[in-house]
């Protein structure tokens, strides 16, 4: 089958801001089937993104990533695409991501309406010495292995900095919940989450594959303390709000962690405390927000 693949990329941020992520899909990814979607900005801030990027520029008025995201899913249905990718602002595809990821939906099944690939990092400054592949999937990153693999969302989940969807399951799935996701300043999770799961629930699959992949840019200011803590949280506030994870456990893991992460600061085992503080915070996350 001949998928008709299209791409978004959403943004709340200044054009030079995404320039790199759009180059690397530009060179790619024909002009017809790559789109650009603000939300939130000001008409001078929409207007500087669609005098920098020569393509299809869509406006949301509204903040929020999950509108934007639905925004390109009404293009693309509109459109009449079948798959429609989206790929972060501060994310850059690899090299043959495209065809990687058109060849995937073109094998793929018509039950499989989610596949995502996986997500390394490129560090702007050397992360800090207490930083540690422990708490390295607080920066959206993904790598669940060298093969193809169907998914459990409740276990397992592919991340929204790369991933796709078949337009019309997505859609019949309700799109994305803008109770979740980024808005503006506000820090929040769990929309792609909330969507891969709806999928399941109505009957279709979820896959990973391992050759379509991109590059997360992670800047300075995600490698301290303040912010690891910060979107840990947020990620647990999520949770909780879905009902993921019971009160009782969250509160009793985050007593434990943040003990843990106590005795390994007072013993010198800096990356454990922080591995430990992460934990700690977003089962507080969930403690405060569990219905």
């Amino acid at each position: 089958m001949n998928t008709d693949l299209r791409v978004a990329v959403c943004t709340n941020r200044h054009p030079e801001a995404v320039a790199e992520s759009l180059e690397a899909l530009r060179g790619q990814v024909g002009a017809d089937a790559l789109v650009l979607v603000t939300s939130g900005l000001s008409p001078a801030a929409d207007a500087a993104h669609r005098a920098a990027f020569p393509g299809t520029v869509l406006t949301e008025p509204r903040p929020g990533l999950s509108r934007a995201r639905n925004r390109a899913l009404a293009w693309a249905a509109d459109s009449g695409a079948d798959a429609l990718a989206f790929v972060d602002d501060d994310a850059v595809v690899d090299p043959g991501w495209w065809p990687a990821l058109q060849g995937r939906w073109d094998e793929a099944p018509a039950e499989i309406a989610c596949i995502g690939g996986p997500i390394r990092p490129r560090y702007s400054v050397p992360p800090p010495p207490w930083f540690s592949d422990g708490i390295a999937h607080a920066l959206t990153l993904l790598d669940r292995g060298d093969g193809v693999r169907d998914l459990d969302p409740d276990a397992e989940a592919v991340y929204g900095a790369n991933i796709s969807f078949r337009v019309s399951p997505l859609r019949e799935a309700g799109g994305f919940d803008p109770a979740l996701g980024h808005a503006g300043k506000r820090v929040f999770f769990a929309e792609e989450d909330e969507a891969q799961r709806a999928l399941v629930r109505l009957g279709y699959g979820v896959r990973y594959v391992p050759d379509a992949g991109v590059v997360h840019v992670i800047p300075a200011e995600r490698l301290t303390r303040r912010s690891f803590i910060r979107r840990r949280f947020a990620f647990g506030a999520a949770l909780g709000m879905r009902g993921g994870r019971g009160r009782g456990l969250a509160a009793r893991q985050a007593l434990a962690s943040g003990f843990g992460a106590l005795i390994a600061s007072v013993t010198g085992r800096q990356a454990l405390a922080m591995e430990r503080a992460v934990r700690a915070a977003e089962n507080v996350g969930v403690v405060v927000t569990r219905r």
